[in-house]
């Protein structure tokens, strides 16, 4: 017969181990960031005190002169920076002119066919977003969709083809207000088939 209250003794003193350990790894970590703060800032005041140290009067000038010689050499820099600047030639922005002078030539009747065929491409397609049996789940289907701001119809089986209650959407008047519509159904999780009425 094995003894095993040795082993359950031998488990619980890893346990005990553990969080000492973690608390080492803690304590280094928090220590070694310490360091690293007080380097940075040892050497960015190191820095600043290398900008800032410039030539100071001797203690004998009188305080007063300081400022006027500092004025003086502001206004040095303002002139030096004055003649720097190009001055922009009188006709510089022309751009103005482009866009109320110039015109683009546009064909209005090819877009008003191109747009025309589109719209009676669209009068037959329509998205098919579910197929069902019962009526009462298509038209639970047709309300979730209200929600979704997508107005549905509930087209109930004809006795030919045998289909069950379809929820379509459609007939759309652009392109784009179609995929508007199926990119809206495919982001909450519907199939949309686009087809043929």
């Amino acid at each position: 017969m094995r003894d095993y209250s040795t082993q359950a003794s031998r488990h619980r003193r890893i346990e005990e181990k553990s969080p000492n350990t973690a608390a080492r790894v803690t304590l280094s970590i928090v220590l070694l960031g310490v360091v690293v703060v007080i380097l940075i800032w040892l050497s960015q005041s190191g820095n600043e005190a290398e900008k800032t140290d410039t030539p100071r009067p001797a203690l004998s000038e009188p305080t007063n002169q300081m400022p006027s010689t500092n004025n003086a050499r502001a206004r040095e820099k303002a002139v030096t920076v004055e003649q720097e600047i190009p001055e922009a030639p009188e006709n510089f922005y022309t751009f103005y002119e482009l866009l109320v002078g110039g015109e683009v030539p546009i064909n209005t009747e090819e877009g008003a066919a191109s747009d025309e065929a589109a719209a009676e491409k669209l009068k037959s397609k329509i998205i098919q977003v579910a197929s069902f049996k019962d009526a009462e789940a298509a038209e639970d289907a047709r309300i979730t969709l209200l929600f979704l701001d997508l107005k549905a119809r509930v087209i109930p089986p004809s006795q030919t083809d045998g289909r069950g209650h379809q929820i379509i959407l459609g007939p759309f008047k652009t392109i784009r207000d179609m995929q508007a519509t199926v990119d809206v159904l495919t982001k909450n999780g519907y199939n949309a088939l686009v087809r043929k009425e």
